[in-house]
């Protein structure tokens, strides 16, 4: 599984390319399918609530897409988030492809 960190408006530390890549690598365990995963990470600036911070990831997976969008003030929390909410659609993914291959079989 290749893992692709990019950032606009917003440099990528060490630090914050080894957390986020701990963080996604997590949902490999679910699914030999995932080829690759590309995960952005933005930063906003809003008048009223200060710097916002968002990661977006996109799961591709044996010809299906997954995309999740993720924000919060804190850049870690975004990626927490983020690695959260991708899990569970990986789960999902894999729960709908075992759904599919035991009706495939009857």
């Amino acid at each position: 599984m290749k893992i692709i960190i990019s950032g606009k408006q917003l440099k990528i530390t060490d630090a914050i390319k080894t957390y986020t890549e701990e963080k996604i690598s997590r949902i490999s365990k679910y699914s030999d399918a995932i080829t690759e995963v590309d995960v952005v990470l933005t930063v906003e600036d809003t008048k009223s609530e200060g710097p916002i911070h968002k990661a977006d990831g996109l799961v591709y997976a044996s010809g299906t897409k997954i995309k999740i969008e993720a924000e919060n003030k804190d850049l870690y929390a975004a990626i927490d988030d983020l690695a959260d909410r991708l899990e569970r659609q990986v789960r999902k993914y894999k729960e709908k492809q075992k759904d599919y291959n035991k009706k495939g079989s009857h």
